[in-house]
């Protein structure tokens, strides 16, 4: 009997296990320099794991990988040219067993950081002194003073 829902179905976990995935095929797969192409077809499958572990302490990890090459078209572009297609062999990594691991053993070592020490008081600096007209143009001065010493 089916309490109102016309179609029901029995739910199976998505326990970890070896899946096929979508992947974006993209430039740095080939060269990370150049940028004056593109590569067919955009999007190849690839194996992945995913899944339930039951616990949130434990995730879906692969085990084993193989690598695949793939050949993929690359398109050459050029100014004022007609576009160049090439047939070139891209890797990728494809899962092939998979097992639910902890996820302390699965991370990254932490890095011990040192804290910093407080920031030094900047030394005192002292403004030097404001100077006289005299001092800044000592020859307007000189100047004045010989206009005062005319001979007679």
């Amino acid at each position: 009997m089916s309490l109102g829902h016309p179609q029901t179905h029995t739910h199976t976990q998505a326990m970890c296990k070896v899946r096929t995935e979508v992947m974006e095929v993209t430039r740095s797969m080939l060269d990370r320099r150049n940028a004056n192409f593109l590569l067919w077809p955009p999007c190849v499958e690839v194996q992945r794991c995913s899944g339930c572990c039951n616990t949130r302490v434990l995730q879906c990890v692969p085990v084993t990988t193989e690598t695949r090459h793939l050949q993929v078209f690359m398109r050459k572009i050029f100014i004022n040219r007609q576009p160049v297609y090439e047939k070139v062999v891209i890797p990728v990594e494809d899962h092939v067993t998979c097992s639910c691991q902890s996820r302390v053993s699965a991370q990254p070592p932490r890095l011990q950081t040192t804290p910093l020490p407080p920031p030094r008081p900047h030394p005192k600096v002292t403004l030097p002194k404001t100077q006289s007209k005299e001092e800044l143009h000592p020859e307007t001065h000189w100047k004045s003073f010989y206009n005062n010493w005319k001979c007679l």
